[in-house]
Parts: structure tokens; sequence; C-alpha cells
């Protein structure tokens, strides 16, 4: 934490890259059902339930412009993905450099922070984009994974009622998934820390050498991921809690700004705590890598 917070910057960096990307996305469905729906509370009162008739006139309405949204929202999506990936080596190797004491004046001038992250973003580039495609993969494992599971489970324990959503087979299912997804997560962080530790080294290297990594402190690797994981859900649950309690609040101008200041904080934290994992692994790295180093000396002698 102390890592990421003196290095704001990054905060900055990825909350405006977020902001972008949503307005892009978001500017357009905004102007259709404002145009379709008003801004009014009579609107908002109709659009409180689900009504089939509504979206499908809605659906005719704009029936050519939403597939050139629906065309333009895969086109900003796979950009988004890019810029996002050209970022990371940024937000690691900078991170990288926090952890490692290498970044000198923590009072160094803006600009030369910006030249960094940004050298680090071209600089690992082409190795975070072909860690990008090896996770894809691993999460198609990680689905058919799932699905084996979920035969085995079925025959065993029986399907259930699809309306159970808190019955004990929908906790396991989703506990199973949950597993899977911070898992394959967890094996791209360590990828990247890999890749830019030994940058000079061939890909493959790098990979079966986090693998090995990965299976020798399994435990303690995924332990801190679950923790930092934890953290997260609940700051996620206080959210919606707070969201709920808002929607109560009787609209006005002070209660709009309230609520959209809430979700700005959202956002920023969720911003922040994405860097929390980055800089949290890499200063597991650095002492799991230094024990091992210990270990192997005291063996020598």
């Amino acid at each position: 934490m102390k890592n990421v917070w003196s290095n704001k910057f990054l905060i900055g960096i990825m909350f405006l890259f977020k902001l972008f990307f949503s307005v892009i996305l978001l500017a357009p469905l905004y102007l259709m059902f404002s145009a379709s729906f008003g801004a009014n509370v009579k609107a908002s009162d109709l659009l409180q339930g689900f009504d089939f008739s509504l979206l499908i006139d809605f659906i005719y309405h704009w029936k050519r412009t939403l597939s050139i949204y629906f065309l333009m929202f895969f086109l900003v999506s796979f950009l988004a993905v890019m810029v996002f990936i050209f970022f990371s080596g940024g937000f690691w190797g900078v991170l990288r450099d926090q952890a490692k004491k290498k970044e000198g004046n923590p009072k160094d001038a803006s600009h030369l922070r910006g030249e960094r992250f940004f050298g680090y973003c071209a600089k690992y580039f082409w190795g975070m984009f072909k860690i990008t495609l090896l996770l894809l993969a691993f999460y198609l494992i990680a689905i058919f994974l799932f699905l084996f599971f979920l035969t085995i489970f079925n025959s065993v324990a029986g399907k259930g009622s699809s309306l159970e959503l808190t019955s004990w087979r929908v906790i396991v299912k989703i506990s199973i998934l949950a597993f899977l997804f911070l898992l394959v997560n967890m094996i791209g962080d360590y990828l990247r820390i890999f890749y830019i530790e030994n940058f000079e080294e061939r890909f493959l290297v790098s990979v079966r050498r986090a693998f090995r990594f990965l299976l020798t402190n399994f435990f303690k690797t995924l332990s801190l991921y679950y923790l930092l994981s934890f953290v997260l859900v609940l700051a996620i649950l206080l959210y919606v809690g707070t969201d709920k309690v808002m929607e109560g609040i009787p609209k006005t101008s002070f209660s709009i700004l309230l609520v959209f200041l809430v979700q700005q904080i959202s956002s920023l934290f969720r911003a922040f705590w994405r860097l929390i994992y980055y800089s949290s692994q890499l200063a597991l790295f650095n002492k799991l890598t230094i024990e091992e180093s210990q270990d192997s000396k005291a063996l020598h002698a």
C-alpha cells in the first residue's frame, strides 16, 4: 500500500483510463435512452420494473443505430483491452522499481515519472500481449474444468432448483468457479512479474520459472490473492449497501451530487486496489526470492 501511495499518479492513470472508455461506451446509450424515455420522475418510475414492451419499442426505434453501436462497442472494447495491456507494463515496471527501492528520490519531477512509466509501457508491451493470449487459453481450460466439475457434481449431488440461489449447491459451484477464476488471474500476475524481472530471457523460460515458483509457493501466493479479493468483495458489498440507502433519499441536487461522489470514490478505490494486487505480489515475490536465495547459499555452505 505504501508503494502504491508513493506513486499516486498510477491511480490517476488507471482511474482516467476507466472513466474515458466508460464515457465512450455509455454516452451513446444515455443519449438514446434520454431521447426515448426522457429524464423525469415519471420515466424513472416506469423503468423501476422490467417492461418487455418498452424494450421491444426501444430496439425497434433504434434498430439501425443499435447495429452501429454494437460494432462501435466491440471496437472500443478491443481498443480498451489493447490500451490496458500497454499501460500494464508501466504499472508493473514502476511498482517493481518502488518495491526494490530503485525509484530514487520520491520527490522526482512528475514528467520524469511519466517518462519512466511510458518507457516501461513500450518496453514490456509485446510480452504483456503474449501473456494475455496465454491467459485466454488458461481461461478456456478453467471453463472446461468447471463444466467437467459440474457434470460430476450434478451426478452426485443432483442439480437442484435453479431458483435456489442460496442453497449449498449454488455456493459450492460459485466457490469452485471463483477459485478457478482467481487462480488464472494469479497465474497471469506472476507471469508478468517473472517477465519483467527476467526481461532478457526467452519468454517460455520466464513462463517455466513462473510456474515452478507458483508450485513451490502455491499456498502463500494463493492465500495473498484470496485475502486481497476478500477485502475487495467487502468493499463492493459496502458500496452496494450505501447505494441502496441512497436510493431512498429524496432526489435533490445535493443528493445527486452525493451519489456521484460516492460512485467516483468507489471507482478510485477499485483502481487503487488493482494496484495493491500488483504491489503486494511483487513484495511477496521479493521476500520469497530472497529466502530461497539464502536457503540455497546455506545449502552450498
